[in-house]
């Protein structure tokens, strides 16, 4: 995805952005992705939180950049934010079924969006990860409908902690005449163990016809889309200070 982004930049003719890949438990950690931008000279520094929602991971990052508090070394420092609000990932999930629909009718078209889901002791933490990650599903839902999706064949369900799981909505899908359903790890960027096992094993538990056709459309991945959507969403972070001569750093995390 970095590297992808990287050229996006390059074709439109920007030369000296440098981008810095981190991860919040692995390494490179966010605070040495930091610290390299400012060894490098960077005069500001926006930080990419390739995340859904403002959640525990969100602040946990947005905590790793500040303990090495940048602007005390001169660089501007701006973070990108959730990206629940993308057009473009909207439009994503919406290109993504209909590449996959085959030849099966829209009313006879399920779409089941996955979100990760956190405890409700949580929710009173962090209350806009659960809210945005509803308001994200509902969004996509929004845009299959208008083009022609039928609403009852639209749901959503959650990985973890919360009702309904998905086999229940897949077993509810197929009683009412679904003949393929597509289902996404929707709120997860990168292949991994949600979205290649765990969220597609809590799918296949449903009790269907082995010959009920079900479709994973997995994690965002480096669709073009999304790359766009950060890059739409870094662009706008990035303009928040406008200031001649500065060499800017993305720290991606």
């Amino acid at each position: 995805m970095i590297k992808q982004l990287e050229q996006e930049y390059r074709r439109a003719g920007d030369t000296s952005t440098r981008f810095y890949l981190s991860f919040l438990d692995d390494n490179p950690r966010v605070g040495a992705a930091v610290i390299s931008a400012l060894n490098d000279g960077a005069s500001q520094i926006v930080v990419a939180e390739v995340l859904v929602t403002v959640s525990s991971h969100t602040e946990e990052g947005e905590h790793q950049v500040m303990e090495i508090d940048p602007e005390a070394y001169g660089a501007r420092l701006q973070f990108v934010g959730p990206m629940w609000d993308s057009e473009f990932l909207y439009q994503m999930f919406v290109e993504r079924v209909e590449a996959n629909r085959g030849d099966t009718s829209k009313d006879r078209t399920g779409v089941l969006l996955v979100a990760h889901g956190q405890p409700e002791e949580w929710d009173k933490i962090w209350p806009l990860q659960t809210e945005q990650e509803m308001l994200f599903g509902d969004h996509i839902l929004d845009r299959l409908n208008a083009k022609g999706y039928p609403r009852e064949n639209l749901a959503k369900a959650w990985m973890s902690f919360k009702q309904p799981k998905p086999a229940s909505v897949v077993e509810e899908m197929h009683a009412q005449g679904i003949e393929k359903l597509l289902f996404m790890s929707y709120t997860i960027s990168a292949a991994g163990m949600h979205s290649q096992y765990d969220i597609p094993d809590l799918v296949y538990e449903a009790d269907v016809p082995d010959d009920f056709a079900i479709v994973d459309l997995g994690a965002w991945g480096n669709d073009p889309l999304a790359i766009l959507a950060l890059k739409e969403k870094i662009d706008a972070a990035a303009t928040r200070q406008v200031v001649s001569s500065t060499k800017q750093a993305t720290v991606e995390h």
